[in-house]
């Protein structure tokens, strides 16, 4: 049996693929589109009502018809799973990037209304240490807020709840892809290895992995402020390289 889709990993950037893939009505606007509308009242923005109702709404069974076919690989088995033994290990308290950088591709305003519907605006983190006016001199206009890393989580659950993702994630270890020419003139296909010694055929496969060791070319990418550190400092290791050896204690 060959699926369709294999994603490998079920982190927040495998989430915002497949959560894209099944909104009929998604949020194309691109960061500088954003930046106007949030800055600009009686834009063409959707109001908070209307993602307030938006976010309300449970997604049926036919919602979701584009994701047969689909299969999540990940070696935790859940979504988010990695990402929140990471946070956890590296106690990191909000995430680096704005309010509006998130998931959900209904509107970019989610999170923060999310929040605000829960109670929950005081876990957004204002940026202090940004000017302003340099910033607007810049083109950006905001928001100048982070979520933290709990709200963050939790509302991503939200989504997967909403748009019935669980089932498509299964465990597994991928150990290997391999591609397979096509015998008739078409396009190719991908023989999908596991650890346990399975193996699934897909039409496509999207790595999602974040940085590590497991393919080559998906490694973790150091600032480029630590290229004056190497020459004098014994190791320069990078934060995925840390939260495993931080969570045993070490």
């Amino acid at each position: 049996v060959v699926v369709v889709v294999v994603v490998i990993g079920a982190g927040p950037h495998a989430l915002s693929l497949l959560l894209r893939l099944v909104e009929p009505n998604p949020d194309l606007m691109d960061e500088g589109e954003r930046s106007h509308m949030a800055s600009k009242a009686g834009t063409r923005a959707r109001t908070h009502a209307t993602v307030r109702k938006e976010l309300k709404k449970k997604r049926g069974e036919a919602d979701v018809s584009a994701l047969k076919g689909v299969q999540v690989i990940d070696m935790h088995g859940e979504w988010l799973a990695q990402w929140q033994l990471d946070f956890g290990a590296l106690e990191i308290a909000h995430l680096r990037s704005h309010a509006d950088l998130h998931p959900c591709p209904f509107d970019f305003q989610s999170l923060r209304v999310w929040a605000e519907m829960h109670k929950r605006s005081d876990e957004l983190w204002p940026m202090h240490y940004l000017n302003r006016a340099d910033c607007h001199a810049a083109g950006y206009k905001g928001p100048y807020v982070l979520p933290g890393s709990k709200l963050f989580a939790d509302f991503c659950a939200s989504l997967i709840a909403r748009y019935r993702l669980n089932a498509i994630v299964r465990k597994g270890t991928v150990t290997d892809i391999a591609i397979d020419a096509p015998t008739d003139g078409g396009a190719c296909t991908f023989r999908v290895m596991l650890a346990s010694g399975e193996t699934v055929g897909a039409k496509r496969v999207v790595c999602a992995m974040g940085p590590g060791p497991m393919f080559a070319g998906m490694r973790a990418n150091m600032p480029f402020w630590c290229n004056a550190l190497a020459s004098g400092a014994p190791r320069l290791a990078h934060a995925s390289e840390l939260s495993a050896w931080l969570r045993m204690g070490a």
